[in-house]
């Protein structure tokens, strides 16, 4: 099997690749930094571009995106990341940061609001705070989010 024409062998069972052609439907979804789809470093930025690093072991002012960086996947792409830190006791899903990739579609804001949106629901926040600075493709996140 070959990928975008990457070098390297890359492998996936047969029964496995036709369940993906006959039932996959894309969606969007925050990825935890230890999600196996971007656990290799090295295959994350050969196969997406992204360029993906583990910051919470980094003094804060190493840190080049922040603490927790979850990737946002899109459909079959990385698109950009948020830096989100719970406040449990007011219940708040805080957004220290947002950042969009280059070339971010510029039809997924809505999709990127329902992710923060579910994410925040899974964690039990009753709402979430934006920081003041947002990528221009994600401007209408705030007004889908309230």
């Amino acid at each position: 099997m070959t990928i975008n024409e990457l070098p390297g062998e890359w492998l996936a069972h047969a029964d496995l690749r036709q369940a993906l052609k006959d039932s996959w439907e894309p969606r969007t979804t925050l990825l935890s930094p230890f999600d196996p789809l971007i656990g290799d470093r090295e295959r994350t930025e050969a196969l997406f571009g992204f360029r993906f690093k583990l910051e919470i072991y980094f003094p804060a002012d190493k840190r080049e995106y922040g603490y927790y960086v979850m990737p946002i996947l899109d459909g079959d792409r990385l698109i950009g990341r948020i830096d989100p830190v719970l406040d449990r006791k007011q219940k708040i899903l805080r957004l220290n940061a947002v950042y969009a990739e280059a070339d971010t579609p510029t039809d997924t804001a809505e999709r990127v609001a329902t992710a923060i949106g579910d994410l925040a629901s899974w964690l039990g926040a009753v709402s979430v705070e934006l920081p003041d600075e947002m990528p221009p493709v994600w401007g209408r996140v705030a007004r889908l989010l309230s």
